[in-house]
């Protein structure tokens, strides 16, 4: 199963390395996004990959695999559960999203805690940039052909948790979904009650320490599961090239 699982990610990183180095110039933002986003995933798979062959980090592996499913998630909400001007509003509002919590984080890191005077310049940058990306995506928003309709609603959205989970822009009473229902709408039972089991990894709950020396059988059932993800991705972007 190990050699099986290799073959597919070679694959993988095959598709990966192509894309990586091709021109980026001509690419839109969100054609460049998708490369990158599939490029984390590869090396994600390669950490996974070592741990399982190597170090035989069973909890790593799991708290990966977790990750990997994230950001997988993330992309298919955004890209393929989307349509039309959904698909461009979906990934500003992500984009802007990620740029919050960045900002959040400089502006604790500027007020509340002490840091080296010569961090303080590189940290004013810092949030400068993030403010300036802000304007950036909230003009490309407001570009939107649906903008002119949905605006309150878009509004209200850059204003909740879950921006870019909404589940209908159009509708007249917004909602979003969290992340288990985002989970529930996207993947079947089965998938779900394996993410509920590497969960106890990503949080450490007390189950995650009883493995630490795992069996050939817990290792084989998580390698399984990863195969098939694996798979699942390759198959689809054959279907959907990066370029």
């Amino acid at each position: 199963m190990y050699a099986a699982f290799q073959i597919q990610f070679d694959i993988l990183a095959d598709l990966i390395q192509k894309a990586v180095e091709g021109e980026w110039e001509s690419l839109s933002p969100i054609e460049a996004w998708r490369i990158r986003h599939f490029a984390k995933i590869a090396k994600m798979f390669d950490s996974f990959l070592m741990m399982m062959t190597k170090t035989r980090d069973y909890v790593s592996a799991c708290a990966i695999i977790r990750m990997i499913y994230d950001n997988w998630y993330s992309y298919l909400w955004i890209y393929e559960f989307s349509d039309g001007d959904d698909v461009l509003l979906r990934y500003y509002l992500y984009v802007l999203d990620s740029i919050k919590q960045r900002e959040k984080t400089l502006l604790h890191m500027h007020e509340d805690n002490p840091v080296a005077p010569q961090l303080k310049p590189l940290l004013n940058h810092a949030i400068a940039d993030c403010e300036k990306a802000k304007r950036q995506i909230s003009t490309a928003i407001k570009k939107l052909p649906v903008y002119k309709d949905y605006h309150n609603n878009i509004r209200k959205a850059r204003q909740s948790n879950n921006s870019w989970r909404y589940k209908d822009i159009k509708a007249t009473d917004l909602d979003y979904y969290n992340w288990s229902g985002l989970y529930e709408r996207i993947s079947c039972k089965e998938t779900r009650a394996f993410l509920n089991y590497l969960s106890q990894y990503v949080h450490g709950l007390y189950a995650s320490s009883l493995t630490i020396v795992p069996t050939e059988a817990e290792m084989l059932y998580v390698l399984g599961e990863a195969q098939s993800l694996i798979m699942s991705i390759n198959l689809y972007l054959a279907d959907n090239p990066l370029r």
